[in-house]
């Protein structure tokens, strides 16, 4: 069945290249080191994976598969002739540096597909640590500088989100002394945001700026600090404060 629903999907309508300045990190990789633009290769929704050779490090939130579904910006044809912008049940995991999801097709021939960040309102985990919902930070920036994905650590009338970033080491290998790195260099970095009334803010991990966007409950976030010693550096405990302030 899973099988059944890539090939269906693979064969429907063409992804536009539409407006392509807003590329992945791995793609301003490629065009650094005159490997050109990924641009979409096949230009059908379903490719392969994009190759970064010369690159080492972190790229995946979980380099291991894990069984989850997505929710695609627009339906597409699936099995049975119907439409549809939901795909359940399927092997993935995020690359960071690519912003792209993949899909693993066929585990025995070592099949794996991509979807595009573009192509995603968002996705979710549901074995392993999860369940874990990652939403597409574009879709809660009016100014569209936000791309990527991010963790939903608490929902509510705040969200609490932790976005992944790839953070670039250019190589600095030194010929002459033969010291440095030849490669280029990829680690993963957190961001924190709150979101509210579809709106991302940037956030510190830090009282002034935390307790800054709880002013219309403060009473109730004061008590709750009095009662906890709370280290605002800790995702956890911060989730507890947000989650605490939504059920005021």
């Amino acid at each position: 069945m899973r099988r059944k629903i890539f090939r269906t999907i693979s064969l429907m309508g063409l992804v536009p290249l539409g407006c392509i300045a807003q590329v992945s990190e791995g793609t301003k990789v490629g065009i650094n080191t005159g490997r050109g633009l990924n641009a979409p290769r096949s230009g059908v929704f379903w490719t392969s994976p994009t190759e970064q050779p010369g690159v080492v490090g972190d790229f995946y939130i979980d380099s291991l598969w894990h069984i989850g579904n997505v929710k695609l910006v627009r339906p597409v044809t699936q099995v049975g002739g119907l439409e549809s912008d939901i795909i359940a049940g399927i092997d993935i995991r995020y690359n960071v540096l690519n912003d792209e999801l993949e899909v693993l097709a066929d585990k025995a021939k070592k099949d794996i597909r991509v979807i595009r960040g573009s192509e995603l309102k968002s996705f979710r985990i549901d074995s392993g640590p999860g369940p874990v919902e990652y939403v597409n930070l574009s879709a809660y920036d009016p100014k569209g500088e936000l791309k990527g994905f991010a963790a939903v650590l608490v929902s509510g009338n705040i969200t609490f989100l932790k976005a992944y970033k790839p953070r670039i080491t250019k190589p600095n290998y030194n010929p002459g002394f033969g010291t440095g790195e030849k490669n280029t260099v990829v680690r993963l970095v957190n961001d924190y945001y709150l979101l509210s009334g579809g709106a991302a803010q940037k956030v510190t991990l830090n009282k002034k700026n935390l307790l800054a966007l709880m002013t219309d409950k403060k009473a109730d976030v004061d008590r709750y600090l009095k009662e906890h010693d709370l280290d605002f550096k800790d995702e956890t405990q911060v989730a507890d404060l947000v989650r605490y302030y939504n059920s005021k």
